[in-house]
């Protein structure tokens, strides 16, 4: 069968061979092996071959052909199917681009054949009449979505449409509010700064300057990165005849955009001319907060010094906030005199008892750093003291313990860790003193340690902790492996399972999702069902199936996001018994055949998993608030050095948004630091989160501990939950993906 005649002029045209791509690498979910022609028996069989993966060597223009032809085929052998209608909405959005009239055709066919993505298909339709030429239809189609179906979750999309098609139809006066209105409800949607950039236009047309200028002023603050705010820059300088300056108050509120992206180079600059333009501003003490903040994530710790020794000494709300952050900044530059000073001087400063203990928190740190011991401790008892009925006295009494164990007082670190056990059974405390309160009876050949690390993976058994109890205990595991009983309903919540998997396969969200996913269109279809979690909350039923759909649909940030906030417990700590099909939700796998492309022999594939779940939750769009990018949080300039050193081209901060890019790089530089750390998986994931300059420095400290220990004295928190947490959920990859670890080593990849 030859491709019909008006699709023939299709393939020759780059940018809706763009359009064809996206649409095929969507579909990747519903993609089937490639089966022959000859084998398509079933109208079904023949949709889904439209959407069958190409052999590597086929070129754009002919798998584009491939498709076309067999969207004709369903639609010819069986007119009558359900099959054959989504095969005609396909090449509807195929011909859209180019052949926007005859896509119509197609839209308002299915719009009849497929009612319950009907707002789906009129904003098609409002998309073939705008690219027709007819952009006043397009937008009057737009506008009567809501109306059709008043529960569409379109609502931002449409307004930014419709608000364009009016203002391509040259009117203005309908084009502003939709504008106005879209920005509101979608600030984020990556469309807004043109959006503000027309809605400035209308109202300069509309003689309305002040409007105009105000908003093209929203928009440089707003959005800084985008070009639209560079031209807006322009337009306000036409518009007052000579360069335009930013009045502090603007410069303000662009720092805060820039701290929003995680760019704090630019919002340093943004705070220090507001600072130097407004030194009387009500926000001024808030401003130097941020600005000292933004030096931290930057290291740049004499200059956050000053800045936050200013603010302490001033009478402001702030100020004391600025004392806690002065603190950790002479812990930072290990100025103990000064710490200390700073300590000695708290009781006559209007701190918060909260603020107090987390000064003599830092004060502790330094003296243990330097080993003063008993002064640690003398400290740690105070905030003991202090932090009655509050987190700092967990965290006292733990480090309390934690000293009484490295200097050989295993008999008062039991006492300690119990004191820290009694009456809680808190997730995030509790293993942790268990794990330690056995290990000191272990240093102490008393077998009670055994009892104790058994009552561990009793009650958190999917912990790092437990993990750390089975490396210890060399027989039979004290974890039991996933059983085949999880599967199935769990408990909790007002209705049964089942009847909770009734009411999803009702709700209209969730069969507009299905869909849409049918048709390849599976960030769509995602959104339908992340808007249906709020919904079944209290079904745990529906999030289970909810969240099985996601992660089947390709949405693997939406779906880990969604078990880990409901399932967190029996997930991660064992503390309850969850459905068998959420462990691959947890622990996502599809990600594995692009990390072994680029990991190669030296990395374990699993490991590179294991940073992807902790660093980003397997969300390609992640922004840290340090900068980090992307699926494995890459900074910008380690790409950079990583690119150059293995030869690959210029890697710059958007092209980390590339899920492929960003594996490849995050992966070798993996490779980079266990070739650098001699293998040593601990170091490794360390200098992952910190950089090999600390850890080669934490080395220099720590090194003859044990490796469970050598975490445990990871100066930075972050760090070293970082660090336990990577390690947790490596192991749980490879008892999941049906591999036991060779090693029974914490520091030994498996």
């Amino acid at each position: 069968m030859s491709v019909p005649r008006q699709y023939q002029n299709l393939v020759a045209s780059s940018g809706f061979l763009s359009l064809v791509l996206s649409l095929i690498f969507a579909a990747a979910s519903v993609a089937q092996p490639e089966t022959p022609d000859s084998a398509c028996t079933s109208p079904e069989d023949c949709y889904r071959a439209v959407f069958a993966k190409q052999p590597p060597a086929t070129d754009t223009a002919s798998q584009l052909a491939a498709r076309l032809q067999r969207l004709t085929e369903v639609r010819e052998r069986f007119p009558d199917s359900l099959w054959a209608k989504r095969a005609g909405l396909v090449t509807g959005l195929l011909l859209l681009e180019r052949d926007p009239a005859e896509s119509l055709q197609y839209f308002r066919a299915a719009q009849r054949d497929l009612p319950v993505i009907e707002d789906y298909t009129r904003l098609w339709m409002g998309e073939a009449l705008l690219k027709m030429g007819d952009a006043r239809d397009a937008a009057v189609q737009l506008e009567r979505i809501p109306e059709a179906v008043p529960d569409t979750l379109l609502g931002v999309r449409v307004a930014y449409r419709s608000g364009e098609s009016w203002y391509k139809a040259g009117q203005c006066a309908k084009a502003m509010d939709p504008l106005a209105r879209a920005v509101l409800l979608g600030p984020q949607e990556p469309v807004a700064p043109g959006a503000l950039l027309n809605l400035a236009d209308c109202q300069f047309k509309d003689n309305r300057l002040a409007d105009s200028q105000a908003t093209l002023k929203q928009l440089w603050a707003r959005y800084p990165q985008a070009q639209e705010a560079k031209e807006a820059e322009r337009r306000l300088s036409q518009m007052t005849k000579a360069v335009w300056r930013p009045t502090p108050d603007e410069s303000y509120n662009r720092a805060l955009s820039f701290l929003n992206l995680a760019l704090h180079d630019e919002a340093v600059a943004d705070l220090q001319k507001f600072l130097g333009g407004a030194p009387h501003d009500a926000r001024t003490g808030e401003a130097k907060l941020k600005l000292g903040t933004a030096l931290v994530r930057l290291k740049r710790y004499e200059q956050a010094r000053h800045v936050f020794k200013d603010l302490a000494a001033e009478a402001g709300p702030e100020s004391e906030e600025a004392t806690v952050w002065l603190a950790r900044v002479y812990l930072r530059l290990n100025d103990g005199e000064r710490l200390l000073a700073l300590a000695a001087a708290a009781p006559r400063r209007a701190l918060s008892t909260e603020q107090k203990a987390a000064i003599q928190l830092l004060v502790g740190s330094w003296q243990d750093d330097q080993s003063q011991y008993d002064q640690a401790l003398a400290t740690y008892r105070k905030v003991v003291q202090l932090g009655e009925g509050s987190g700092q006295k967990g965290e006292a009494l733990w480090r309390i313990g934690w000293i009484q164990y490295r200097t050989g007082r295993y008999g008062q670190a039991v006492d300690t860790f119990r004191e820290l056990l009694k009456g809680k059974d808190d997730p995030q405390v509790a293993p942790k003193a268990l794990y330690w309160a056995a290990r000191a009876l272990e240093q102490s050949n008393d077998r009670q340690s055994a009892d104790l690390y058994l009552q561990l993976c009793r009650q958190y058994t999917r912990t790092y902790y437990c993990q750390l109890a089975q490396m210890r205990v060399a027989s039979s595991p004290l974890a039991p492996p996933v059983p085949a009983s999880a599967e199935g309903s769990p408990s909790g919540g007002n209705q049964t399972g089942e009847e909770g998997r009734e009411a999803v396969l009702r709700d209209p969200h969730y069969l507009r999702a299905v869909e849409l996913r049918l048709l390849g269109m599976d960030q769509d279809a995602a959104k339908e069902w992340a808007s249906l979690p709020e919904r079944y909350a209290r079904d745990r039923g529906a999030l289970v199936e909810l969240s099985t759909l996601l992660s089947q649909a390709g949405a693997t940030h939406h779906a880990l996001r969604l078990a880990r906030l409901y399932f967190r417990d029996g997930l991660e700590r064992g503390g309850e018994t969850v459905p068998l099909a959420l462990w691959s939700v947890a622990y996502p796998m599809a990600y594995l055949p692009t990390i072994r492309t680029h990991a190669g022999s030296a990395v374990d594939p699993y490991l590179v998993a294991a940073i992807i779940r902790e660093e980003s939750q397997y969300d390609p769009r992640a922004v840290s608030r340090v900068g980090a990018v992307g699926l494995m949080q890459v900074m910008p300039v380690t790409a950079q050095q990583v690119a150059k050193k293995q030869g690959f081209p210029d890697v710059g901060r958007d092209d980390l948004f590339d899920q492929d890019t960003n594996i490849r790089v995050g992966a070798r530089y993996v490779e980079q630091l266990l070739q650098q750390f001699n293998g040593n998986i601990i170091r490794t994931v360390a200098a992952y989160n910190a950089g090999p300059q600390a850890v080669t420095g934490w080395i220099a400290r720590s090194n003859g501990r044990d490796p469970d220990e050598w975490v445990e004295l990871i100066p930075y928190q972050e760090t070293r939950q970082y660090v336990k947490r990577v390690l947790r959920s490596y192991h749980e990859y490879h008892r999941l993906g049906g591999s036991v670890c060779a090693f029974r080593f914490l520091d030994k990849a498996c």
